[in-house]
């Protein structure tokens, strides 16, 4: 897609198991923590479902959110597509996905919030000291959990790991914030949600228009 400028888009043009990638908020303390952890604009990330409606891992644990409550807690939302649910990608990789989701918001799955502490916590220690990490995160083996929990970007993980896009043994979803995510490239960039009086600050500072080096 042309990257010269941001393209906004409509609530029709999402399509089942895009991933939303939330911009930072001066609301909160936890958006404050992820932003500075993890030296990125994106503080949350979560799963269109199709028909106006959004899954994602809160406090409350995994639920089902109106795309139009989700877009009003966030300056902007970068819509990113998975290259799996094209035609020739992935069998049925969009609707397992979708199941996924509804299965952890029909049972409430718990939020980890020691994991969405944690993630970008890590990061910034392994920026501040990148001799830390002897191996990239994804590189790190996936440990089975007894209890299963998620964090926001984690849960956008396992989704696509049960889909069967993402490898098993690829990403350690537990090491990843949402900056973190997107820095994967495992989505595309479709276009963005929110007023288009922001499309001067997310062509500056989007890291999806940018590469992560601000324009200013």
């Amino acid at each position: 897609m042309d990257l010269s400028q941001p393209r906004f888009l409509t609530a029709a043009e999402l399509e089942p198991a895009d991933v939303l990638f939330c911009a930072f908020s001066e609301k909160g303390l936890v958006h404050r923590i992820i932003s500075h952890g993890s030296s990125g604009d994106y503080v949350h990330v979560a799963i269109y479902t199709g028909a106006g409606k959004v899954t994602e891992a809160v406090q409350q644990g995994v639920v089902e959110e109106t795309l139009e409550n989700f877009v009003t807690r966030y300056p902007y939302i970068a819509v990113c597509r998975c290259p799996g649910t094209k035609i020739n990608g992935v069998p049925d990789l969009s609707n397992k996905v979708i199941g996924f989701c509804k299965q952890h918001a029909e049972i409430m799955t718990p939020y980890s919030a020691w994991g969405a502490f944690k993630a970008p916590l890590l990061e910034l220690r392994e920026l501040r000291n990148p001799r830390y990490w002897t191996n990239p995160p994804s590189s790190i083996p996936v440990k089975k959990r007894a209890g299963r929990t998620f964090f926001c970007s984690e849960f956008v993980i396992e989704a696509f790991i049960y889909g069967g896009y993402i490898d098993q043994g690829h990403m350690n979803s537990s090491r990843y914030s949402p900056s973190a995510l997107a820095e994967e490239c495992v989505f595309n960039l479709v276009g963005y949600l929110g007023s288009s009086e922001l499309a001067t600050h997310i062509f500056t500072h989007d890291y999806y228009l940018t590469g992560g080096i601000s324009r200013e």
